[in-house]
């Protein structure tokens, strides 16, 4: 291998997987091998070796968020994590010992590994496997949450001090992450001074949604795996909401304007409690759909917690026709690349 390729316990190996955020911390030279993990928990880090060139993700994103191609026997550090993607792979972390030699898959791009148990049909190509060469720590198996970029606290129900816009959709892939950018432009023409913050509050880790809100000139962009976690299929009701909420403190210190995501739709990742902390702070809120008949779905959701929203964005839809069918104004309807529309939006929450 490459000589100048990182070290892992003495492995050298391709490369450390973008969920991995604080790799000095928990990969500091110190570390040894394990062959056993007795007891497999989301986010603990496992070093894999590729077994096959094809899979339904061939590539995994790298610490600066690259898109690397994996080859047969390429090694790599990946973390264990569950997934129940709408749209993309399931993969489920296997509930019993995991050894050297067992096979997982590549589940997420995030460099996410797990049993995968299904993949929809239009990937055209089964998930990429991979086999566990040992599992990484010092003592025990190391896992992200131990050394976390930013901590989670216990903080406390209640409104925070600067206005919080969350965004939200009826799926995957339904324009969330390209109405977080265009927020963060439209800002900047309101107000040139003010400092924006965006967070995504929970799906599937990787490093792609950070890295574009960065390219919007986010001054400040957080994200769960930050916080210590793979993904926010598989975690605790309670450290969930003190995730969330140490986030949007964090980001409320730092800037004028906090943007939240909520990935995926409204089922699953812990969405719902995301809803539950955003009615909590009385925050205002975009829901995104690509039909009416999903929006009304959201829609009654929303009202149900008493945080209906000031806008109903959509990439696809006729604004006319979404706003005749769900029996609300046109002004409501939102349409991410209409520049003045963001403005307003900007202006009506700050």
């Amino acid at each position: 291998m490459n000589p100048l390729r990182p070290k892992v316990a003495g492995e050298n190996v391709k490369l450390i997987c973008s969920c991995v955020r604080n790799g000095p911390a928990l990969l500091d030279g110190r570390e040894t091998l394990a062959t056993v993990n007795p007891e497999p928990r989301d986010g603990d880090l496992v070093l894999v070796r590729c077994l096959d060139g094809k899979g339904a993700y061939d590539h995994v994103e790298d610490e600066t968020g690259a898109a690397v191609r994996l080859y047969p026997g390429d090694v790599f550090v990946a973390l264990l994590g569950t997934r129940r993607s709408g749209t993309n792979l399931v993969g489920e972390v296997p509930e019993g010992p995991l050894s050297a030699g067992d096979r997982l898959d590549l589940v997420a791009q995030g460099g996410l590994v797990a049993t995968c148990v299904a993949v929809p049909a239009y990937y055209g190509a089964r998930a990429l496997p991979v086999e566990v060469v040992g599992f990484p720590g010092t003592g025990r198996v190391a896992n992200i949450a131990d050394a976390p970029v930013i901590p989670i606290v216990d903080a406390e129900p209640g409104p925070v001090d600067k206005p919080v816009l969350f965004v939200c959709g009826t799926s995957a892939e339904v324009g969330k992450t390209t109405l977080v950018c265009h927020l963060a432009i439209a800002a900047k023409r309101c107000r040139p001074n003010a400092r924006v913050a965006a967070i995504k509050a929970c799906g599937t880790g990787r490093a792609r949604d950070r890295l574009h809100y960065r390219d919007a000139n986010y001054d400040v962009v957080a994200d769960f795996v930050d916080a210590g976690m793979a993904s926010t299929y598989h975690v605790e009701i309670e450290r969930f909401q003190a995730m969330l909420r140490t986030l949007i403190r964090h980001c409320a210190d730092r800037a004028d304007l906090v943007v939240v995501e909520i990935g995926g739709d409204l089922l699953e990742a812990r969405a719902p409690e995301a809803l539950e902390i955003m009615a909590e702070l009385n925050a205002s809120c975009v829901l995104m759909t690509n039909d009416a008949m999903g929006a009304c779905d959201g829609l009654r959701r929303l009202d149900a917690l008493g945080s209906p929203p000031l806008r109903i964005g959509s990439l696809k839809q006729n604004p006319r026709s979404l706003a005749d069918r769900l029996g609300v104004p046109l002004e409501t309807i939102l349409e991410p690349g209409d520049p003045a529309a963001c403005e307003r939006l900007v202006e009506l929450v700050i």
